[in-house]
């Protein structure tokens, strides 16, 4: 009888001790793409800055088939008189476009981050960007909190490896511990 319960108390610890360090290794498999600026790859997110007409065709010979764009709509015509228009060139590549203007603080809202999740269900290859990337870094560590189950210092951890910065982090030379109050 000790025999089977002592199994299985093993195969739960070993169980759990992947899990734990499968968690402590999602920052490492952060890809900085270093072609195009600002952009990077986790999981099956490409995370990027505006991307150039290049940039957009090499995404999808990567197997990108959705783009999330959280430039608000003045960006987006803005870009579009001195670049390209991206709703119609993703049209044009075959690629679903959704934009979700997210502008500044009053845009960082519950509600946004829910669209922001349905977005990004199923197992697909897609692209999220903004301008700078800054936006969609700061998003995607709110949808790994809230839907993934990541910590905030473990969101952090893949957020420093994009754009997410504390500058008084550098000026301290040590890394801020976060945590989310109930």
């Amino acid at each position: 009888m000790k025999t089977p319960i002592i199994a299985l108390m093993l195969s739960l610890i070993l169980a759990f001790s992947s899990q734990a360090k499968n968690k402590t290794v999602k920052a490492d498999s952060v890809e900085i793409i270093k072609d195009f600026n600002s952009a990077f790859k986790y999981q099956n997110y490409y995370i990027s800055a505006q991307p150039s007409l290049e940039a957009l065709r090499w995404y999808k010979s990567q197997g990108v088939r959705k783009i999330v764009n959280l430039r608000t709509e003045k960006e987006n015509q803005d870009f579009a008189t001195y670049a390209y228009n991206e709703e119609n060139m993703a049209s044009e590549l075959g690629l679903d476009y959704h934009n979700l203007p997210i502008g500044g603080n009053k845009d960082y809202t519950p509600e946004n981050l829910e669209a922001f999740a349905k977005l990004l269900e199923g197992k697909e290859k897609l692209l999220i960007h903004c301008r700078s990337a800054g936006r969609v870094t700061n998003v995607l560590m709110a949808y790994l909190i809230q839907y993934k189950g990541y910590s905030a210092n473990e969101a952090a951890r893949v957020g420093r490896k994009l754009k997410f910065a504390l500058p008084f982090e550098k000026m301290l030379g040590k890394e801020i511990s976060l945590e989310i109050n109930d």
